[in-house]
């Protein structure tokens, strides 16, 4: 009996390493606040934002990275922390996508003002885990 419940648990962890060796299988990890990462594609995506705005923006909210994604959720917000809310729905919604390819980071996609879940359907179009945006 012993031998296979020792049997059992080899099989079981021999899965587990293996599962996590599979590309795209890594967890999400937060792209934590003042990280030299989480600045450097910031800054990628602040011309685009900042011409949208009309204005200087700071970024509030979640930035999640799996494996060569980040993904970028919150609002726009004013050096005071004040909202910015531009476009017809008057909202300062921010979603952000960036791909590392060759270890130079690209911004993907950038949207903001928006009142619909638009980034849904980005990982279909970019071919990224849908984990990172929520799918």
């Amino acid at each position: 009996m012993e031998l296979i419940s020792l049997r059992s648990f080899l099989v079981l962890a021999l899965a587990a390493v293996s599962f996590s060796l599979i590309p795209g299988a890594s967890a999400q990890q937060e792209v934590t606040k003042g990280s030299k990462l989480r600045k450097d594609l910031f800054e990628l995506a602040r011309p685009d934002i900042e011409a949208a705005a009309g204005r200087a923006v700071l970024f509030n909210g979640s930035m999640k990275r799996l494996g060569n994604w980040a993904f970028f959720l919150g609002n726009i917000v004013t050096a005071d922390g004040g909202p910015i809310r531009i476009g017809p729905a008057e909202s300062g919604d921010t979603a952000l996508l960036w791909s590392l390819k060759n270890g130079v980071w690209f911004l993907m996609e950038a949207e903001v003002g928006f009142t619909d879940v638009i980034y849904l359907e980005w990982s279909d179009k970019h071919g990224f885990p849908g984990s990172l945006t929520g799918n």
